[in-house]
């Protein structure tokens, strides 16, 4: 995914060694599981809406507003060429978890990635990252800019870096940031342009890692809810609070506007949860230190 280039770049300039595990996807009896459970806890109606909101991606999601343009296909195709990359669709697959250890990584960084196992992130010898795209303890799960968009909380979009432990979005928090709306971006601009700030912070994080200056992380108090993979009437909800609020609430402010990057489409594939990645402006962060699970 573009989010994990981003990182490499920027680790590539600060002269680290790195290695690259790209998840391509899932395999069909995973997909096939994950359906099967959300219909038992959430019932048939919300896997309706999800298949849904999946049909009609393109009509809420439109695969023209990039968080990353400068990370395209011949960025990508170099970063392969001078480290180590590895392509799965089991991260647990016993060829993968070979490839984490003979890198023999001090770190583990998650950014996108699906729930992974201890087996995996356990491997890193000082520990797992990860850059969840949810103020937590406040939303943890999936598509939590959207849930908190729909449910009138726009206070509470953000994103949050944070250790990974087993337990689903559960470790020590490093640095929580809420990412204001402004006026001048659409819908889809504002979430990518949440995605690049976390991508920005996370890096801002490594580079102390990498400086060997102090990263405290504390735990998260009790609380929260767990959200779900976003349906169709949760994703029309959280737009139409969005065009609200900058209609309504925003009116004087003014923001650049944003900049489509046809080339970095391929690097995308078919805009793949554009909701969900993300920004353009720097903001005052709500808190400074620091979950398990790459969202």
């Amino acid at each position: 995914m573009p989010e994990a280039y981003f990182l490499a770049t920027a680790l590539e300039a600060r002269r680290q060694r790195i290695g690259v595990i790209n998840i391509t996807g899932r395999p069909l009896g995973t997909k096939l599981r994950v359906l099967a459970r959300l219909r038992r806890n959430r019932g048939t109606l919300y896997l309706a809406d999800l298949l849904l909101a999946r049909a009609l991606r393109s009509r809420y999601l439109p695969a023209t507003v990039m968080p990353f343009p400068e990370i395209d296909e011949a960025v990508i195709a170099s970063i392969k060429r001078r480290w180590p990359s590895h392509c799965c669709l089991d991260p647990h697959a016993a060829a993968t978890l070979q490839f984490v250890r003979d890198f023999a990584p001090d770190h583990i960084l998650l950014a996108g990635a699906p729930v992974l196992k201890p087996s995996l992130f356990a491997l890193a010898r000082q520990g797992a990252f990860n850059r969840h795209l949810g103020m937590l303890p406040d939303y943890k799960g999936s598509d939590c800019p959207v849930w908190a968009l729909a449910l009138n909380d726009a206070e509470h979009v953000g994103f949050t870096i944070h250790r990974v432990a087993e337990k689903v979005d559960a470790g020590d928090v490093i640095h929580v940031e809420h990412v204001p709306i402004t006026a001048g971006n659409s819908f889809v601009g504002y979430l990518a342009r949440l995605q690049r700030r976390a991508s920005e912070a996370f890096v801002g994080i490594l580079d102390r890692v990498i400086d060997g200056a102090p990263v405290r992380a504390w735990a998260q108090p009790r609380g929260g809810r767990f959200v779900p993979p976003a349906g169709f009437h949760t994703l029309r909800r959280a737009q139409e609070n969005f065009d609200r609020l900058v209609r309504v609430a925003l009116p004087r402010l003014t923001a650049p506007p944003v900049v489509v990057h046809a080339s970095a489409l391929a690097a995308y594939g078919n805009g793949a949860d554009l909701y969900r990645r993300a920004a353009l402006s720097r903001v005052k962060p709500t808190g400074t230190e620091e979950g398990a699970r790459g969202r």
